[in-house]
């Protein structure tokens, strides 16, 4: 204890003492990332690569941007083993399914296909 203010010498939450550089660095980064999408969704506008390899970039990108959300922002990183399985199996499951249906209705334009 230090003093009588009731502090201690450690912080609280030992494995959250990321710095504000720290945050704006991960921040920097997912305006980076961002950036890259956006740069992919206007070049490809002329169609030069194909649409499945653009899907398949974008996706990879936001995967990047929301685990960096997650782990940093959320502090999932630090936390115990059952909340990342909680958040991780439903992510993994609704990423499944709407990979499923891109599949299943990549034929289809539109509402009325």
């Amino acid at each position: 204890m230090k003093g009588h203010t009731g502090h201690h010498d450690a912080p609280a939450h030992a494995g959250h003492d990321h710095s504000d550089r720290f945050y704006w660095i991960v921040a920097g980064v997912l305006a980076v990332v961002t950036a890259l999408e956006v740069g992919l969704f206007i070049v490809n506008e002329q169609h030069l690569i194909a649409k499945w390899i653009e899907v398949a970039l974008l996706l990879i990108l936001s995967t990047i941007k929301g685990a960096a959300v997650v782990m940093f922002f959320m502090h999932l990183k630090g936390d115990a083993g059952i909340f990342k399985f909680v958040f991780l199996v439903p992510l993994a499951f609704a990423t499944t399914l709407l990979l499923t249906f891109m599949l299943l209705f990549s034929e289809h334009v539109g509402i009325a296909g």
